[in-house]
């Protein structure tokens, strides 16, 4: 059951997975489904050394990662499904790091290809790592 379970992941959490993967910077492989005592199915971090991170096991910071993968990923399938809408996100970083940062903005112009991210910060730190990571390939318009 588990072999078969293995081989039928959702390519959206596979996406998901992905995405994660960059936002944490390589600290997580993955996403992984487990399932419970009532074989309901969960969702989990996998550890790139090894090992399963349930979501009630992650940091505020990881959590908040890995529902910005998951949010990237279905904007992404629904590009690719029907009109392209813009992802506007509103101080999206508040919980990162400088090195969390860093990687959220390397995700939002990795899906810059379909998807039109568009990011709102009153931290100026947030438009100076912008600009150092992502150079000319990023607009910051100063209000």
């Amino acid at each position: 059951m588990a072999r078969h379970r293995a081989g039928q992941q959702d390519p959206l959490v596979a996406r998901a997975g992905a995405l994660f993967r960059a936002l944490t910077g390589g600290g997580f492989a993955g996403l992984a489904q487990t399932y419970d005592e009532a074989d309901t199915p969960k969702l989990a971090g996998q550890r790139a050394g090894g090992g399963l991170v349930g979501i009630e096991g992650m940091s505020e910071g990881t959590r908040d990662q890995l529902y910005l993968a998951l949010r990237l990923a279905y904007l992404e399938d629904y590009a690719g499904r029907a009109e392209p809408a813009p992802f506007i996100g509103d101080d999206l970083f508040s919980t990162f790091d400088e090195a969390r940062t860093g990687y959220g903005l390397d995700a939002l112009a990795e899906i810059g290809a379909s998807v039109q991210p568009i990011l709102f910060t009153h931290h100026r730190h947030v438009a100076e790592i912008a600009r150092d990571r992502l150079g000319d390939a990023v607009d910051v318009l100063e209000l």
